[in-house]
């Protein structure tokens, strides 16, 4: 067994301040952490916040302030919190340094010259809460409303990239059928076996109807989609991008890889039990152990 311990609490969102939610989030991983450095793991604790999209935007816009403020107040509340409840993370990663930023663009840009993304059309029903696409028959389904905060689907048609990951159905029904514990607890690892049975679609990895992101390498007219820019943190916060393609041999922290709990809330369970993983593969990087 590797003497390297790594947890992953969700990146936060910067559009308000922390809440009680958040603190349960990290101080679960915190004991696991503590657990571990008893038993004479090295452990690596990783969170942060997530500063990107749509949603920012707007906040800082009725805010009066600009996104970039609003991301600076909030993340340092978020630091605040952890100190008050004397959490022993290793990192805090904020999806606005250059250092996520950088790899980001690397790691996209790999992806991109391997064939997984191409320039498509998007035209269909956005979650603009969740900041999620949905087909018309996913749309259907959900009553034209968001299944988290029950608000209009909104729709939307624009020119983006997109990620193949119709390409990872039969890899990732491979994965899940080898890896029974992937997901738990179970009712979750059903609801991700239930929804990956219908099939997947491509997903768009860019925006242009906003500014606030990540720029697509060689386009920046495109923004990276905020849900791509999060996912990455777990790998550019070990320093994986950086450098050479793969950038793991520049980087003393890639030992930490791969994660063995992302913790996350149920919410944001797809992005990280399907999308993360095919992005992974894509990538030739080793999968999570468990989500």
């Amino acid at each position: 067994m590797s003497r390297a311990a790594y947890i992953t609490t969700p990146i936060y969102y910067v559009n308000d301040r922390p809440h009680i939610g958040h603190a349960y989030t990290t101080t679960l991983c915190d004991v696991w952490a503590r657990a571990m450095r008893v038993r004479g793991r090295e452990v690596r604790f990783l969170t942060g916040t997530d500063e990107h999209g749509v949603k920012v935007e707007k906040s800082a816009a009725e805010k009066g302030v600009t996104p970039q403020q609003l991301a600076d107040e909030n993340s340092a509340e978020f630091r605040r919190v952890l100190k008050l409840f004397a959490l022993t993370n290793d990192d805090f990663i904020r999806t606005t340094e250059p250092r996520h930023e950088q790899r980001v663009q690397a790691l996209v840009k790999r992806l991109l010259d391997a064939g997984h993304v191409y320039l498509g059309e998007f035209e269909g029903w956005y979650d603009e809460g969740q900041e999620e696409y949905h087909t018309e028959t996913k749309a259907k389904e959900l009553d034209y409303r968001s299944a988290v905060s029950g608000r209009p689907l909104v729709r939307a048609k624009e020119q983006n990239y997109y990620f193949r990951l119709s390409a990872f159905q039969k890899p990732l029904e491979r994965f899940f059928a080898e890896h029974p514990s992937f997901v738990r607890p179970q009712a979750r690892a059903n609801e991700v076996l239930g929804r990956l049975r219908e099939g997947l679609q491509d997903v768009p990895i860019t925006r242009t109807n906003f500014k606030w992101g990540i720029s697509f390498p060689g386009h920046p007219e495109h923004v990276i989609y905020v849900w791509i820019d999060a996912l990455f943190n777990y790998v550019t916060a070990l320093g994986i991008g950086e450098g050479d393609p793969r950038g793991v041999e520049h980087s003393d922290l890639a030992r930490f890889w791969p994660a063995q709990y992302h913790i996350l809330g149920k919410e944001i369970l797809w992005f990280h039990a399907v999308i993360w993983p095919a992005l992974l593969m894509a990538l030739e990087l080793p999968l999570p152990q468990c989500v």
